[in-house]
């Protein structure tokens, strides 16, 4: 399972349930490396993105009160996303929000991080996470993010 997500240095994610930034490449990015895996995501996220399906993935949402749907996975519990997701036997990637991330990141593999370079406010975090307990499998720098590869030691 690979944590996917976009945060400031101070693990900003959001505000008032959408990304502080508009940068093109970087959701450009997020498209190239997520396509063809499952999307799986909480209900917010959901909301953020239209409540539509991403296209080219399988998308798995985590909610206690949205109404089943044909275009999408509707789970209860993170651990029904994961089993449901798990079924596809496509690579996972957890895209939120904070609490999806949070639920998730003991069980995650991988992490893809794009950290943005700009300080935005916020009121939406990425957990913290001991660096110890990752390697850096790799790294690019682009104009307004440096994308990270974290692989669990």
């Amino acid at each position: 399972m690979i944590i996917v997500a976009a945060m400031t240095r101070d693990r900003v994610i959001g505000k008032n349930n959408d990304l502080p930034w508009n940068i093109p490449e970087e959701m450009e990015h997020f498209r190239s490396i997520t396509k063809g895996g499952v999307a799986l995501m909480g209900r917010r996220t959901f909301d953020s993105i239209g409540q539509k399906p991403l296209p080219g993935r399988p998308t798995i949402v985590i909610s206690k009160s949205l109404e089943e749907r044909t275009d999408v996975d509707v789970c209860r519990t993170v651990e029904q996303g994961i089993e449901k997701a798990k079924s596809y036997n496509l690579p996972i990637y957890v895209m939120g929000g904070s609490y999806i991330y949070n639920e998730t990141l003991p069980l995650a593999d991988r992490m893809y991080l794009s950290y943005i370079k700009k300080d935005y406010d916020g009121d939406t975090f990425f957990p913290e996470f001991s660096e110890d307990d990752w390697e850096v499998e790799k790294r690019e720098d682009h104009e307004e993010f440096e994308f990270v590869v974290y692989k669990r030691k």
